[in-house]
């Protein structure tokens, strides 16, 4: 019960922390995909929940934190230089999306450890990874390496 209260709690504040503005760029509304990202063509997949643009692929994986930032740096992707690493919450929700089969038409793998970063500027790497009771849920559990799957919120509109 516990497990399934933290789960809810972790939920609620994924979802009352994203926007609901879609894109106003490569714009899809929810009726024209059967899910909830859509694959733009171009090696990133939109949320058309938030509007955000998330990498299709991810990156080798990285063992520091100023790796995962020199990468992000350095990364031009769908025409766009502006991205970067995604909070705790993004991946969690983005691991949700595709537990539920929510991941529309955007093939992308969800499994392995990523690199995050907060407002405390104190980059994290871990995974969400299945409970050990096999409990339709996920915990976060640190790791010592992890790839990039970066992120590009809409409302930053540089193009490259």
């Amino acid at each position: 019960m516990k497990k399934l209260l933290m789960l809810a709690g972790i939920l609620l504040i994924t979802m009352t922390s994203q926007t609901s503005l879609l894109a106003t760029e490569n714009v899809a509304s929810q009726q024209d995909i059967d899910g909830r990202l859509l694959d733009l063509g171009n090696g990133t997949c939109q949320d058309v929940k938030t509007g955000q643009i998330w990498q299709q692929g991810t990156s080798p994986k990285l063992k520091t934190l100023e790796k995962a930032n020199e990468y992000i740096k350095t990364l031009n992707l769908g025409g766009y230089t502006d991205w970067r690493l995604p909070t705790v919450n993004e991946l969690y929700d983005l691991h949700l999306t595709v537990d539920l089969h929510e991941n529309g038409n955007c093939t992308l793998k969800s499994e392995g450890s990523y690199w995050s970063d907060e407002p405390d500027d104190k980059g994290r790497v871990g995974a969400w990874e299945m409970d050990d009771n096999c409990d339709p849920e996920r915990q976060y559990t640190p790791k010592k390496a992890g790839r990039i799957r970066a992120i590009r919120d809409i409302k930053n509109v540089k193009n490259s």
